[in-house]
């Protein structure tokens, strides 16, 4: 490494001499010097080094002056041809500004000089010669100009994405927004020369190399990953129609490397990934194209017309390298749609008619010969990302293509390989088929395609593979039996079924087992008809092959196991689903009292995040005035539940510990809220499961001289405005709930005495009111089913409770017995819903109140197997 002394005895050499050859021999020494901040290749990631090049101030005066007017005088005789001497300069000077870019102080001021504008002149004109010498087969060395144009090119790099973004997205590490915003110096503005530039060293670009296009086109990128005020610039109309040529350009290679070739698409398919994600995040003001409009071309693209090429062009290495194209672009689809703002996206390729354009894609693909399989796998993936997660493109996606006819599609092509059934697997979990135990199901439809599918199946190694994990899926749990119920399930096997000829037994027997499992759960009188009506044989004398599994089955299916479960319930899994309750004036009664069957899968357990607002709060019911005072209960992220009383200024909590409610199984609870009966005594939480007292805990009781105006059961309903700082009270005294001696009321209870629980992990909280959501999460729908709902304005006593629970989750009217306990409840009924009782989206109110509900989400009607056999004979 040249010394300093030797640095600042070169300058002072060409201070005084006014020789150029002195200027260039402290350029090279101070190159040599920092050399190790060259890299200049965009494939590698910046090697880590200690050291940085020095600032702009410790260099020697003027010397950006000095290097103004020699990279000036350089440009000025371009025309002419630079002499090998000048060429050598050049070259030094981009090597010394790359350096001293690599400090990162720099980068602004090397910006707003004119440097970047005379190396971006003499790069085009150097572009220029490298393409009509190429197109005239000159065969003379063009490493010193190749050389030029990779180090200019790096130069723009480190003024544009100082941190090398773009490189570490290549190397597969994604950025987080966070970490980009903790990048302290920003990116130089963008000449500009840069987008004329970028348009015109791609014209006649059949005559430039592919490696110099890779890296034009990792510039782009760097530019557009360094900073959402150039990248806004940089994506212009000339640019995406830039990107658009390159890639339509990827399948006409003749004597090209296929490797670069390749290459050349994949870094377009990513500068339009970023580019997508960018648009994003902007407002229409500051957009010059719409993600519409990019989408539109792409499609575009992706469809081409082949037949419209000469025969010459039309080859099976053409064909082959075509597919390759469209598998990209496909596989990119899924790539843009990975962001934060994914149901935007979703909802602009929903706009651009994407489910057309791909089911277009699969017909013409019968055309050619090779690579069907790997163009259909790629497009179910792209159909499974534009539907991820979104009911409405689901619905979009039923409308306008419809299951049946991509069925008709992807059976056109051929027996399938195991991957593209593997593909609608995914679909079906929306994610990796092989965490089916994770996942459940996410979208039911490509499960009926592929009971369809079975039949046409020559491989029986495909069928058994298909029918086992479809029998795992579909049983997993008690919500993934529903949804198959709920999708006609059974129909769709019995329909299967009768094809027998073509199936294996293992797989028959498999599906078998499935319809009674999913019977088990409901089962209608058609269904259990047609079942029957399959063991039909031509011969009387001769059995069906399916009798004996058939029959275990319905056994199976009418043995009464395991606890009542709801045969009617309110599903309410979206996130936005529940009832909405109208306003009631004026509280009839003098307490607060809930009952309800719910059933939470097990699947839904997750750690507990409830603090600091980290998880959310699945709603059971709240009852709000306009005060913001009322009644809450909820179930945490871990299955347990709390209820919640919020006054003025406090809000209440009571958990029910060591009680996990996501266990699969119907639950009745009951929650009774009961006000203190002196005016200083102590009012009381009773929580009931099963008809058992579990909790009897103090807990402040809200006043009820207001109309509750918010009100929903099983329903995010508002979500609680956090108030200023300034606003929030100090936090009020949390303790057990043991009571202290703050009445006498309190010291004289009953439950003083005679001890509240004797558990000190029950725990009363108070925090300010207005600070719930970021205590123990946002509200979200109770994601889960709900059975029938009571609430009276009254307090319930332990024997109305036991005989509320012993009715049944399918009881009507369970006052309707014989016993007095529960004679008087029909007069201290608030509201009451059934599903039975609801033709969506009103769920009528069984009490005199008539306080009719409006239902988001959907009603489930289930039928037992033993009800449904009148036309067929009793089954014992």
């Amino acid at each position: 490494m040249a010394s300093r002394e030797r640095l600042y005895e070169l300058w002072m050499l060409y201070c005084n001499k006014k020789d150029p050859d002195y200027l260039q021999l402290w350029l090279d020494s101070f190159v040599s010097s920092y050399e190790q901040f060259l890299d200049v290749d965009f494939e590698k990631l910046p090697t880590r080094v200690d050291d940085v090049p020095p600032g702009i101030s410790l260099l020697p005066d003027n010397i950006l002056q000095v290097l103004r007017l020699q990279l000036l005088q350089c440009v000025q005789k371009m025309s002419d041809g630079l002499e090998e001497e000048q060429q050598a300069l050049s070259l030094l000077l981009v090597k010394f500004f790359i350096i001293l870019c690599r400090n990162l102080a720099n980068v602004e001021e090397i910006g707003t000089c004119s440097y970047i504008n005379h190396i971006i002149t003499m790069t085009t004109l150097y572009i220029q010669q490298l393409k009509s010498k190429t197109k005239e087969k000159e065969v003379a060395d063009q490493s010193p100009i190749e050389e030029f144009v990779r180090h200019a090119l790096a130069f723009c790099e480190s003024l544009y994405d100082p941190y090398r973004n773009w490189r570490q997205q290549i190397a597969g590490r994604i950025l987080s927004s966070v970490e980009k915003s903790r990048q302290k110096y920003k990116p130089a503005s963008l000449t500009v020369e840069f987008i004329p530039f970028f348009y015109q060293c791609f014209q006649e670009s059949e005559h430039l190399k592919e490696s110099l296009k890779c890296c034009l086109l990792h510039l782009f990128g760097a530019i557009v990953a360094g900073g959402q005020r150039n990248a806004l610039q940089a994506i212009s109309p000339a640019t995406m129609e830039v990107l658009m040529r390159v890639l339509a350009d990827c399948d006409t290679w003749d004597d090209r490397d296929p490797e670069e070739v390749s290459r050349k698409a994949e870094l377009t398919l990513k500068c339009l990934t970023e580019v997508v994600h960018i648009l994003l995040t902007s407002s229409s003001d500051q957009r010059q194209v719409e993600t519409s409009t990019i989408l539109e071309n792409y499609f575009k693209l992706l469809n081409s017309d082949h037949s419209a090429l000469p025969n010459s062009r039309r080859s099976r290495q053409w064909e082959n390298r075509f597919i390759a194209l469209q598998i990209q672009m496909l596989n990119t689809i899924t790539a843009m749609l990975d962001c934060t703002d994914r149901p935007v996206l979703q909802a602009i390729f929903l706009n651009s008619n994407c489910f057309e354009h791909l089911i277009r894609l699969l017909q013409n693909c019968k055309v050619f010969q090779g690579q069907l399989d790997c163009l259909a796998v790629s497009t179910i993936q792209a159909l499974t990302a534009v539907l991820h997660k979104s009911p409405a493109a689901k619905e979009v996606f039923k409308e306008r293509i419809g299951y049946a006819h991509i069925y008709e599609v992807l059976k056109s092509l051929g027996q399938p390989s195991r991957e593209l059934l593997e593909e609608l697997m995914n679909m079906a979990a929306e994610g990796d088929h092989v965490s089916v135990g994770i996942l459940g199901i996410s979208n039911v439809q490509p499960l009926l395609l592929l009971i369809q599918w079975l039949p046409e199946l020559e491989s029986h190694d495909l069928q058994i593979f298909i029918s086992n994990w479809l029998k795992r899926i579909c049983c997993i749990n008690r919500q993934s039996r529903a949804t198959c119920v709920n999708a006609n399930m059974g129909i769709r096997i019995i329909e299967t079924l009768n094809f027998h000829s073509s199936l294996h037994r293992t797989c028959a027997e498999n599906l078998i087992a499935l319809q009674g499992s999913l019977g088990s759960q409901s089962m209608s009188s058609e269904e259990l008809h047609r079942l029957i009506r399959l063991l039909r044989t031509n011969e009387p004398k001769q059995s069906h092959p399916y009798v004996i599994p058939v029959m275990r089955a319905i056994l199976a299916m009418a043995r009464k196991q395991g606890l009542d479960s709801a045969m009617q319930y309110f599903n309410l899994s979206p996130s936005m689903a529940g009832i909405a309750v109208p306003p009631i004036h004026k509280w009839p009664g003098s307490a607060f009292s809930f009952n309800a069957w719910l059933c939470l899968d097990q699947g839904q357990v997750t750690p507990d995040i409830t603090s600091k607002g980290g998880g959310k709060r699945k709603q059971l019911y709240s009852f709000f005035t306009g005060s913001g005072m009322g009644f809450e209960a909820f179930i945490t992220c871990s299955g347990t539940l709390v209820v919640a009383v919020c006054t003025k200024r406090e809000y209440a909590t009571v958990m029910l510990p060591e009680h996990c409610f996501c266990d699969s199984l119907w639950h009745n609870i009951t929650i009774v809220h009961m006000p203190g009966k002196r005016p200083f005594g102590q009012s009381f939480v009773y929580i009931y499961v099963n008809g058992q007292q579990k909790i009897s805990a103090p807990l402040r009781f809200p006043a009820m001289n207001e109309p509750f105006t918010s009100c929903c059961i099983g329903s995010a309903g508002q979500r609680t405005t956090t108030p200023p700082p300034s606003q929030i009270p100090d936090p009020p005294f949390s303790s057990p709930i043991t009571p202290h001696r703050t009445s006498l009321g309190g010291i004289l209870s009953p439950a003083s005495w005679g001890g509240l629980l004797g558990k000190s992990e029950l725990i009363t909280k108070l925090i300010s009111a207005g600070t719930q959501d970021s205590e123990w999460g946002c509200p979200t729908s109770l994601e889960g089913q709900l059975g029938s709902v009571i609430i009276f304005h009254e307090a319930l006593q332990p024997s109305q409770v036991k005989a509320l629970y012993l009715a049944g989750p399918n009881c009507l009217t369970p006052w309707k017995s014989q016993e007095s306990e529960v004679a008087d409840l029909p007069s201290k009924v608030l509201l009451h819903y059934t599903p039975k009782a609801c033709r969506n989206p009103i769920c009528l109110d069984l009490s005199t109140n008539l306080l009719h509900g409006r239902l988001t989400g959907n009603k489930v009607v289930n039928w037992d197997i033993k009800r449904q056999q009148g036309p067929i004979g009793e089954i014992h």
